[in-house]
């Protein structure tokens, strides 16, 4: 059952990115009202844009962990953790490079993603 669950959340996150980033983002994005924020009209398209993508990724992993409950049960704590330092990690990274680390939320993802991560590899859960 919860697989079928985590198909529905897989899918939901991708209709979110491809609908949801043609026919909403994509014309807000084309607005030429927007806010500066972080300095630039070009940092305010990239925040709203990886904020809306990031989310997917992050319903992903889950979705990952949906299975990992019905599959191998025993796996969950190192699987929420896995798939919470993956997300992070990308979120921050993404943050660094699109935003020129302007986006300070990098500072908060990339040790997010470091804990979560030993945690799950060496905190003995």
């Amino acid at each position: 059952m919860l697989v079928l669950s985590a198909v529905l959340l897989f899918s939901v996150g991708l209709m979110h990115s491809l609908l949801g980033g043609r026919r909403l983002i994509a014309p807000i994005l084309a607005r030429s009202d927007l806010p500066i924020i972080l300095g630039s009209v070009r940092n305010t398209r990239l925040t709203l844009w990886v904020g809306w993508h990031i989310l997917t990724l992050f319903w992903w992993g889950q979705a990952i962990v949906l299975i990992v409950i019905e599959v191998a049960p025993d796996y969950v704590a190192e699987a929420t953790l896995l798939t919470l330092a993956f997300s992070s990690f990308v979120a921050g990274v993404l943050a660094i490079i699109l935003s020129q680390a302007k986006h300070k939320s990098w500072i908060m993802f990339l040790p997010l993603a470091f804990i979560a991560f030993y945690a799950a590899i060496w905190g003995g859960v």
